[in-house]
């Protein structure tokens, strides 16, 4: 069933790194309570600190997340535990864009604001609305992922229940999907509780999570709607995606000399360009994040190195991949930041690595 754009808005992304509001974690720990599991040990294990997590400026790292989430699949905490995070979402878990959005004045600019400031909920993928080629009846809201390390089934359950379950709130439960497609695994025995829970045809193992519904939806209109609240919260919530990518800009610059180093291009002009901003404002931001261009490059080399030295590749490739002219300029800039050699920070990972070994 082939789709074309309806309303595909690009989300604001907060660089190239991957991150989850945190009062997520909030909405995981309640649901672990709820479940009669001790959350403690598990975001201590996944290195996540509890208290900072109410606070929507707290981000959760994409490995974090990642820990946390493995640690309750292996676990086996719940079965279905993604459709039970449902019960414990609000619209203030998604700090001003919930509040903005349940303020819309139908359901279809609801899911528009949801697309446009996505990535105050995450960045770890993208939201977007097609509308069935075959079909101008049915609509198809769409979670495409934009980190490359895949997560644990559990977190495509919970994107699909929090949006059912936040797109019924707001409609007084108009909201019915025709069929919901998950990106994760055939559950075995548990996949009629999945059903159930949707109440419409569960696709799994698909390409994409996304809900299949009737377009006419998106005309419903909701009994929440305040414009003026609309807008004042959409202006917040603009706001907040404006100070983290300030705070984040030094992550965008990093990953487009990732890009460029193997070119032999590790200049701040071609950076510049690559970001779409001036020299000067490329100075002037990595300052306002309390950084400069040099710490940002001399960091980025050095964490390349170190990986490529772990995964054993020959030095004088390493010098090439982190932009350096010749072994020798490599060799010392590396002893510079780390105080050994290149062969000799990969004798003692080696080292470390063969006492650990049981």
């Amino acid at each position: 069933m082939g789709c074309f754009p309806l309303v595909l808005i690009p989300p604001t992304m907060i660089a190239q790194t991957f991150s989850t509001i945190g009062p997520i974690g909030v909405v995981i720990w309640q649901a672990l309570e709820d479940l009669g599991v001790a959350p403690g040990p598990l975001f201590a294990d996944a290195g996540i600190e509890v208290g900072p997590l109410m606070d929507p400026n707290t981000r959760i790292t994409d490995g974090a997340f990642r820990r946390l989430l493995t640690s309750i699949d292996e676990q086996s905490v719940d079965r279905a535990f993604g459709l039970h995070l449902a019960k414990f979402i609000h619209p203030t878990t998604f700090y001003s864009l919930g509040v903005a959005a349940y303020c819309s004045a139908t359901l279809g600019d609801y899911i528009e604001k949801m697309i446009r400031y996505y990535s105050v909920v995450t960045t770890n993928d993208v939201m977007s609305l097609e509308r069935d080629s075959g079909d101008s009846e049915v609509c198809c809201l769409n979670w495409i992922a934009s980190n490359p390390e895949p997560f644990p089934s559990v977190r495509e359950d919970g994107i699909a229940a929090i949006f059912v379950t936040i797109l019924r709130v707001a409609t007084q439960n108009a909201f019915s999907p025709r069929r919901v497609s998950l990106a994760r695994p055939f559950p075995g025995d548990n996949a009629d509780h999945y059903a159930s829970f949707f109440g419409c045809e569960v696709q799994f193992e698909a390409p994409a999570t996304s809900l299949l519904f009737d377009a006419q939806l998106l005309d419903i209109p909701l009994v929440s709607a305040d414009p003026d609240m609309a807008r004042s919260y959409e202006q917040l919530t603009e706001q907040y995606i404006a100070k983290l990518e300030k705070a984040d800009f030094p992550a965008r610059v990093r990953n487009e000399l990732i890009r460029l180093l193997p070119t032999g291009v590790s200049g701040k002009d071609a950076v510049a360009k690559a970001l779409c901003v001036s020299t000067r404002t490329l100075y002037n931001r990595l300052e306002e994040a309390g950084t400069t261009y040099r710490e940002v490059l001399d960091d980025t080399r050095r964490l390349l190195a170190e990986d490529y030295l772990l995964k054993g590749l020959p030095v004088n490739e390493i010098a090439y991949l982190t932009g350096f002219s010749d072994t020798a300029n490599f060799s010392r800039a590396f002893k510079k930041w780390t105080g050994h050699s290149p062969i000799g920070f990969r004798e003692l990972a080696t080292l470390r690595d063969d006492q650990t070994d049981p």
